[in-house]
């Protein structure tokens, strides 16, 4: 899914869903993902850490809100967000 973002602003997105890795349909609800584990791509380039410092929150049926700051959004052009959590 694709979204259209402004340069330079904080946003919060929705990320997932997340599921089992044994059965890959059950939903993941109690994930704890860090900031850290957030990497993103900005423009094409290497992949790194996210910058704005808060883990990720689950909302539902394995879905999690994850927010960037102004700095993650600062570049124009397309910015892929990845997470890879275990569980």
């Amino acid at each position: 899914m694709a979204l259209i973002l402004k340069q330079s602003t904080a946003i919060d997105v929705l990320i997932g869903p997340f599921v089992d890795d044994t059965d890959g349909k059950t939903a993941e609800t109690s994930l704890t993902i860090e900031d850290s584990d957030v990497r993103l791509s900005k423009e094409g380039q290497n992949m790194v850490p996210k910058n704005d410092d808060t883990n990720c929150a689950h909302d539902e049926i394995g879905y999690y809100n994850c927010e960037l700051d102004a700095t993650d959004t600062n570049t124009v052009g397309p910015l892929v967000l990845a997470v890879h959590e275990s569980g």
